[in-house]
């Protein structure tokens, strides 16, 4: 059965109590079973490195960005934060609010203008690059984003060298054939299934460190520093504005 939001459907299904994990599938025909409840409404502990060392760095007002089921909004409230999460799920944007997170916006965060100088730190975990889709696209919206953001505001991206195989949905073979074909290596379409639904088609990236620093350079941002100790697991870039 097609369904425009699977996804938002499975994290609502998990903040519900469900442990069935998504299955990501990819153009080609490649799958793989996703992460799951157990990541996605994973506590602080079980994040990756990257992101539990990059909590130190958060500041003021915070906007979690594709905040799915509030994993990262419901521990930044916890400390004390004000956050607000973002996802332009309606079901995600449910499943959070279920889960009890204070502030829910429904909107892509391309479309927030002039509402994003009120956030000090705008969060992107999860490989929540990928949402940006292609290089172009990333660029662009940066750019935008930098018009808009405060001066002082930082931004947290969070991506997974494509190049060791360990991106979800990506595999060597795949990055392969998108330099043949002139693409990113890390630009991947996929769709995701949910027990009898199969969502739309979606594309995501993924990028190492270096082909971060090349998105970034002329958007109105720069890394101020990269967090994360293993090539193959998930980093974070904390970006400030130029």
């Amino acid at each position: 059965m097609h369904s425009h939001d699977v996804f938002g459907r499975a994290v609502l299904a998990w903040a519900q109590g469900s442990t069935t994990p998504e299955v990501l599938e990819r153009v080609d025909g490649f799958t793989q079973i996703g992460a799951g409840p157990e990541i996605y409404l994973s506590g602080v502990r079980d994040w990756p490195g990257a992101e539990r060392q990059s909590l130190r760095h958060l500041r003021g007002r915070v906007l979690d960005v594709g905040c799915g089921a509030g994993r990262v909004a419901l521990a930044l409230q916890r400390r004390g934060l004000d956050v607000v999460g973002l996802d332009s799920s309606p079901l995600a944007a449910r499943a959070a609010r279920l889960r009890g997170v204070n502030e829910v916006w429904r909107t892509p965060v391309e479309s927030l203008n002039r509402r994003l100088f009120d956030f000090d730190s705008i969060v992107l975990y999860g490989n929540n690059f990928g949402i940006f889709e292609t290089p172009e696209r990333a660029r662009r919206i940066l750019a935008d984003l930098a018009r808009y953001a405060k001066p002082t505001a930082l931004m947290f991206l969070e991506s997974t060298n494509p190049y060791t195989g360990a991106a979800p949905g990506l595999d060597r073979t795949h990055y392969h054939r998108n330099k043949r074909n002139g693409l990113a290596p890390g630009q991947v379409r996929l769709r995701f299934h949910y027990e009898s639904f199969v969502g739309s088609w979606f594309d995501w990236i993924y990028v190492s460190r270096r082909d971060l620093r090349n998105v970034v350079r002329g958007t109105g941002w720069r890394p101020r520093l990269i967090l994360g100790d293993e090539l193959s697991a998930p980093y974070v870039a904390v970006l400030e504005r130029t």
